[in-house]
C-alpha cells in the first residue's frame, strides 16, 4: 500500500516538473515573439506556479485521506495510534508497579 502511494505521489511530481517546464519553454517562445512582454511572462509564470501548487495541495491532501481511509479499511493501524496505546499500557504498567500484585483485569478496565 505504501508503494503504491510513493509511486503516485512521483508520478505526480514528475507530471508538475514537465509542465512546469513546458509552460516554461511556452512564455519564452511568446516573449521571443513579442507576443508579450517579458514582465508580462514572468507574471503568467507566477499565475501558473500558484495554480499548480495550490492543485498539489488539493492532491497531497486527498491523498492523505484515501490512504486513512484504505488503511482503515484494512486494519492497519497510524502510529499516532500505536503511540496512543503505548503511552496508556505504559501508564497502567506504572500503575501496576506501585501498587504491587494486582490483576491485569482491573487495570484493563481503565483503558
Amino acid at each position: 500500500m505504501k508503494e503504491i502511494i510513493k509511486k503516485s505521489f512521483l508520478l505526480g511530481l514528475g507530471a508538475a516538473t514537465l509542465t512546469k517546464n513546458q509552460a516554461e519553454k511556452v512564455v519564452r517562445g511568446l516573449v521571443k515573439k513579442n507576443a508579450v512582454t517579458a514582465k508580462e511572462g514572468r507574471d503568467m509564470l507566477k499565475k501558473i506556479k500558484n495554480t499548480a501548487k495550490g492543485e498539489s495541495n488539493r492532491i497531497r491532501k486527498f491523498a492523505e485521506k484515501e490512504a486513512a481511509r484504505v488503511t482503515g479499511k484494512v486494519g492497519i493501524v497510524s502510529k499516532a495510534q500505536v503511540k496512543k496505546v503505548k503511552k496508556k499500557l505504559n501508564s497502567i504498567n506504572k500503575e501496576l508497579s506501585s501498587r504491587g500484585k494486582k490483576t491485569l483485569k482491573s487495570a484493563l478496565k481503565q483503558l
